[in-house]
């Protein structure tokens, strides 16, 4: 993270508000804490801490600062302090994260006893204790693998990283360029952006001039052409090196990612199109792509619906038709966990998947890992181990002849640079990572077998027979149940949505009532999977919008567990920020831009009760509102939980339509009637 000077005009601010109230002070604070402004949350932070010492949650929220610019010792030092104070809210988070900083700095058995003592902390939040244990088989497989040399070696690319990200290093085949994404200020135009904090990246490629020595290319085949302002991520070349996939993510934000295609035609790559809507599924961000040696198989990362959560590695198959692939498919419960799974590389020879993970065991941050067995939804999944895995981000596994890739920001913990490695034989290679003593050490177990699978070798296209995109052909097996016609439909319903405070992730009292209805509702429904896809307006920074949106996600599954779900089966999918038509940019747009939506799939038919979301006109009391829906105060207190006795305008609020008697416009709007109102606001 860039580290700025505080401008003057800031310690202004800060001189005028040193006689405020520690209130006002701890609002200021969280303010610039929920827009990731962590810097200027410091100074507040410690001006409360310095006020009320016994203030444990400006103390956490201080220590948390710490932590996101990078400042680990001052971290450490107060999350050890909240650990040994008893009986408060903070005292277990405090002692994970402290754990976790630890194990960042591979001190991994000082975490792994840190973590035991904390499981048994009588009132540890469960899914504290659920990560805990997890944090604790990390600590231990990567105790068991420090304790082998392995014989394998990584080193930092030094011609070819720079101060800047480089990451997603690939060799294309017709002259052996390295190619691959980086911030560095390139010819043409690139905008900023805080995500990357710089340059958004772009495609290079590199020459190699002997001796470990690099220059950009010189050559016909420039990628410059594929770039674009937005950013463009890593690829992948099909054997031959005259077809190229890469990611691009168009428009005014990160999202909206997706996998675009060029063919090297008379010496240039031509203008890149995108693939069709089963790869690039609108409304979901789709990157990484990897294709297989045989050019009819690809795999990417994507945060569709449909998922386990997070993005997971999907496969596609090609049709008869160029570019004509098919539905994806979502590679299972044993390779994508709850968390994310990206960077997927398949290795043809070895004729398995690696990808980056960081909901799996491992030594921290996004590890490294290799799944390898006689089906795609039954493999057994192995950690890479040292030296592939560190404490910190380890992603982008590749191998072109006898080279191999893995992109890390172990050197500074913030920057992204390319490490290579030696392959002499990549099956070779790749079964020694997993064998012998390796596979006890590395092998994971896993709580989700599929119960149909698919070999290896043969899952072509006969299994998708019935797709329009193909001719009719004789499966040789059966097919998978997603894909069975007439059989296995779910039916899916759209529960009501739950509405956020500006810059919050806390429920608020109406959607816990909303989301214990719910659960009265299901809990004799045979419910296969619950989403939940979680938003925020556009106010901030991209970065922190979708951080603020995975939080948000992230309560209303920790509530509904709460309440005795089987977490397993709800799914969180962070979407960052909602951006308005132009014409409805309005302040009570982005009340209902703060949101989480519920989707329940269950093989039964579902008809279940909701409420309708209002926005409070004017401020009123609940008595009149009560008065004005012809329903009692008590009633309308029990649809909204312990809501105020004073509803202030732009406030939402559950109504049950059928126990009213009409709703009246003079004091509520109903989302269906914003447009107009805005309308006629601005008029």
């Amino acid at each position: 993270m860039r580290r700025f000077l505080i401008a003057p005009i800031f310690i202004c601010i800060i001189s005028s508000v040193l006689a405020q109230s520690v209130p006002r002070l701890l609002r200021m604070a969280d303010e610039r804490y929920e827009n990731d402004q962590f810097e200027e949350a410091i100074q507040f932070y410690e001006k409360v801490v310095g006020r009320d010492k016994n203030n444990h949650f400006a103390r956490f929220r201080l220590a948390e600062c710490y932590n996101r610019t990078l400042e680990y010792g001052k971290a450490k030092e107060v999350f050890l302090q909240l650990s040994n104070i008893p009986n408060h809210e903070y005292r277990a988070r405090s002692m994970y994260s402290y754990a976790s900083l630890l194990k960042q700095e591979s001190q991994f058995e000082v975490a792994d006893s840190i973590y035991y003592f904390l499981i048994s902390i009588p009132d540890a939040e469960s899914y504290l204790v659920e990560l805990s244990r997890k944090q604790r088989e990390g600590c231990q497989l990567a105790l068991r693998q420090k304790r082998k040399d392995r014989g394998f070696s990584i080193s930092p690319m030094e011609g070819i990283n720079s101060k800047f990200h480089d990451f997603g290093a690939v060799v294309n085949p017709t002259n052996n360029q390295l190619v691959f994404a980086t911030t560095r200020n390139l010819p043409g135009v690139q905008y900023e952006d805080l995500q990357f904090e710089g340059l958004l990246p772009d495609l290079v490629a590199f020459e190699s001039r002997g001796n470990d020595r690099w220059r950009m290319s010189s050559s016909d085949q420039k990628f410059g052409r594929l770039n674009t302002q937005w950013p463009e991520g890593s690829g992948s070349f099909t054997k031959t090196g005259d077809t190229f996939y890469f990611s691009t993510c168009p428009g005014d934000s990160t999202s909206g990612c997706m996998i675009m295609v060029s063919y090297l035609e008379d010496g240039n790559w031509s203008a890149p199109v995108p693939l069709n809507k089963y790869i690039n599924e609108p409304g979901s961000e789709n990157k990484h792509p990897s294709i297989s040696a045989t050019g009819d198989t690809l795999f990417f990362s994507s945060n569709r619906i449909g998922g386990n959560g997070g993005s997971d590695i999907w496969m596609s198959l090609k049709g008869l038709e160029k570019e004509s692939w098919t539905p994806a498919i979502n590679m299972g419960g044993v390779i994508n966990t709850p968390e994310n799974e990206t960077t997927p590389y398949y290795s043809s020879a070895f004729q398995g998947l690696l990808f980056a993970s960081d909901g799996h065991v491992g030594y921290g941050g996004y590890d490294l890992y290799a799944a390898k067995g006689e089906s795609f939804f039954e493999p057994e999944i192995y950690n890479l181990g040292d030296p592939f895995n560190s404490t910190w981000d380890d992603t982008y596994f590749s191998i072109s002849d006898s080279v191999g890739f893995l992109s890390t920001n172990r050197q500074d913990h913030e920057i992204l640079n390319i490490y290579s490695f030696p392959v002499s034989n990549e099956r070779l290679f790749l079964s020694l990572l997993i064998s012998g003593e390796s596979l006890i050490d590395a092998r994971l177990a896993s709580k989700y077998k599929d119960v149909m699978s698919l070999d290896l070798v043969t899952f072509r296209v006969e299994d998708y027979a019935g797709y329009d995109l193909f001719e009719p052909i004789r499966p040789s097996k059966g097919k998978p149940k997603i894909l069975e016609d007439g059989e296995g439909t779910l039916s899916e319903f759209k529960f009501e949505k739950l509405f956020f405070s500006y810059a919050s992730a806390n429920l608020r009292p109406e959607s816990k009532v909303a989301l214990k209805n719910l659960v009265d509702q299901i809990e004799k429904v045979n419910v296969e999977s619950i989403s939940i896809l979680a938003f925020t307006d556009s106010i901030g920074n991209q970065a922190g919008n979708l951080r603020l949106s995975k939080r948000r996600g992230a309560a209303a599954k920790s509530y509904l567990f709460s309440l005795g779900v089987d977490s397993s089966k709800i799914s969180v999918f962070p979407r960052g920020e909602v951006h308005p038509e132009a014409h409805i940019d309005h302040w009570y747009d982005r009340i209902l831009r703060r949101r989480v939506e519920i989707i329940i799939k269950s093989s039964e038919p579902l008809n279940l009760e909701k409420a309708t979301p209002y926005i409070v006109r004017k401020t009123a009391l609940i008595g009149d509102l009560a008065s004005a829906l012809g329903v009692s105060i008590d009633l309308l207190k029990e649809w909204n939980g312990d809501i105020n006795n004073i509803l202030n305008a732009g406030e939402t609020i559950r109504i049950v339509e059928s126990q009213t008697q009409s709703i009246p416009i003079q004091f509520f709007v109903g989302e269906d009637d914003l447009s107009l109102f805005i309308s006629k606001s601005k008029e």
